[in-house]
């Protein structure tokens, strides 16, 4: 979409550790366009603004340009789309060609990262980390309109069960992701507003949400609901829905686990809530939309890093690891945290960014 008055106003108020040499600090963003101020898509634009504000030194990867979709240059890579009535399932060219595909599948099978918004949540099944059945089902790319309430973020899945089913509540609020987020009281439970005047004047929202009803898929894992049903299917874990939701119904916001044979770790986040640049009115939780895409970049520019160096041990001896409660930890399963790795007859803590 063209709009050269927004554009020109977007731009107007628009350290991990290296364990070798070859290792890269570089993060990377990529773009369905030539270059930065070639995007006519004002919502594309100014989330790529924002990623060249954030990482002055990142790599901006335009169509065709595969060679730079290496894990061995970059340890993560943002893909954001987000386009009008482009219809379920069909990425802009610049995205969804094959070659593009492919190399964001090895991209990931190597070790690199993936933050992948909005519409771009679709890749995940287009680069074979989820069978297709599992594609985001709840899906919107019209024109939206206005409103006047607040939309937020719920991190607390299962809300409704803390305590008939302590078990069965999942609160993610430690997660790194959601770290020093502005947080609104406008439920019961606590949750972090995305979008909104916050003054009760109306303000124009598109409402393109890319993300998954978890009752719409049949399942072959167990679990206790289908957060948990989803979870063990997709090796994954659901971190946040729609503000309101207190039960098990939708995913928004969800990271993809490493594996044995992909090394790679993917957040995506199909939530309408986190718009870039609403057609008409001041968001007043922009901040919220920017530390939360921050904080995702930095947990996966320093996961790459915690992979490596989980597998740098090339000591004859096998390494284990185990929680601080003293369970053993696969090595390919390690959440953010401290664990105990054993190595032979030595001992030491580990941080898992």
């Amino acid at each position: 979409m063209k709009n050269s008055l927004l554009k020109t106003t977007l731009v107007a108020g628009a350290a991990a550790l290296a364990i070798s040499a070859s290792a890269n600090e570089r993060m990377a963003m990529l773009i369905g366009y030539d270059n930065i101020d070639a995007i006519d898509n004002f919502q594309e634009f100014a989330a790529a603004n924002y990623f060249k504000r954030l990482n002055p030194d990142g790599v901006v990867i335009a169509p065709g340009e595969t060679s730079k979709i290496d894990a061995s240059k970059v340890n993560c890579i943002w893909v954001h789309i987000d386009r009008l009535e482009i219809g379920k399932g069909n990425l802009p060219e610049a995205f969804g060609d094959q070659a593009t595909l492919d190399a964001l599948k090895k991209f990931l099978a190597d070790g690199g990262n993936l933050l992948l918004t909005k519409q771009a949540t679709q890749m995940v099944h287009m680069i074979g980390r989820t069978d297709a059945a599992f594609a985001p089902n709840i899906y919107g790319d019209g024109q939206g309109g206005e409103g006047n309430d607040v939309w937020t973020l719920n991190a607390q899945i299962g809300y409704f069960n803390r305590e008939t089913a302590p078990e069965q509540f999942y609160d993610q609020r430690n997660h790194p992701i959601f770290k020093d987020l502005q947080v609104s009281n406008a439920f019961e439970h606590e949750s972090y507003p995305m979008e909104g005047t916050a003054d009760g004047t109306p303000m124009h929202r598109e409402d393109h949400n890319c993300m998954w009803d978890l009752n719409g898929f049949q399942y072959t894992a167990e679990g206790a609901n289908t957060v948990e049903k989803f979870q063990n299917e997709n090796n994954a874990v659901v971190l946040g829905s729609w503000g309101h939701v207190v039960d098990y119904a939708v995913a928004g916001v969800v990271e993809f686990n490493p594996s044995e044979t992909v090394k790679g770790r993917i957040i995506a986040n199909g939530l309408a809530a986190c718009e870039w640049a609403p057609r008409s009115g001041v968001n007043a939780y922009h901040s919220n939309l920017e530390k939360l895409t921050a904080n995702c970049l930095d947990y996966l520019k320093g996961e790459q890093v915690a992979i490596e160096e989980v597998a740098d041990d090339n000591i004859d001896a096998p390494v284990e690891y185990f929680n601080l409660q003293g369970m053993s930890v696969s090595a390919d399963m390690l959440a953010p945290g401290i664990y105990i790795k054993r190595q032979g007859d030595k001992a030491s803590k580990v941080l898992v960014k």
